[in-house]
């Protein structure tokens, strides 16, 4: 009778790893669907809504794919905590689940150990710190401030040219925390937020391989 019961437990804790690791990939598709409307949007010059009922103008959109490409790729880490939880059966309620709260029960209770090893590293790393300043701004404060600088370029009429071109830059701020935001990283947009990504998904492999 036992052995059937821990047989059915071990089940039902496979097909819940195997249910939030579909979740981890669902949130990276989330994230890089955020990603790639960004790419679409940040060399636009602005087209700010007039009114709260019109369609949401370029500024508007960069704002609200921003905010989700960082809420999404946070949540990647939660997601994955749920699976390092499960399948070394932490015993953490579902609801209370996040990469900061497996980051101490490990501490706590796999010291010393590879996965344990890895999120101390990820949770000191000052890509995660980041992260999760830009995550915990977008959604628990206001916008991410965006900076954005426009260059027109023209040209002397009467020659084969096309016209007056206007080029546009935008940057992200340093510390989305701070009330006074400063540029001096000069974190181009597209540049960092694909950058970020992509160390994401190095970390979530580093998780994985660590269990």
């Amino acid at each position: 009778m036992s052995q059937r019961l821990a047989k059915g437990e071990g089940h039902r804790i496979s097909k819940r790893i195997e249910l939030y690791s579909v979740g981890v990939s669902a949130k990276f598709r989330n994230a890089e669907f955020a990603l790639g409307m960004l790419q679409q949007l940040a060399s636009q010059a602005d087209s700010a809504s007039t009114s709260e009922t019109a369609e949401f103008g370029t500024t508007d959109k960069l704002h609200f794919y921003l905010d989700s490409y960082f809420a999404f790729l946070y949540s990647t880490f939660d997601v994955i905590s749920q699976v390092v939880n499960q399948k070394l059966r932490l015993g953490i309620d579902e609801r209370q689940v996040s990469f900061k709260r497996v980051t101490s029960d490990l501490a706590k209770k796999k010291a010393g150990t590879k996965v344990e090893k890895t999120y101390q590293s990820i949770s000191q790393s000052k890509f995660f710190k980041n992260l999760e300043r830009y995550r915990n701004c977008s959604t628990h404060r206001r916008q991410i401030y965006i900076k954005e600088m426009t260059v027109k370029i023209s040209e002397t009429a009467g020659y084969s040219s096309t016209g007056d071109i206007v080029t546009v830059r935008r940057v992200i701020c340093d510390d989305p925390l701070t009330l006074k935001p400063s540029v001096k990283q000069d974190r181009e947009i597209i540049t960092y937020t694909s950058k970020v990504l992509e160390r994401a998904k190095e970390e979530i492999s580093k998780i994985a391989k660590s269990l």
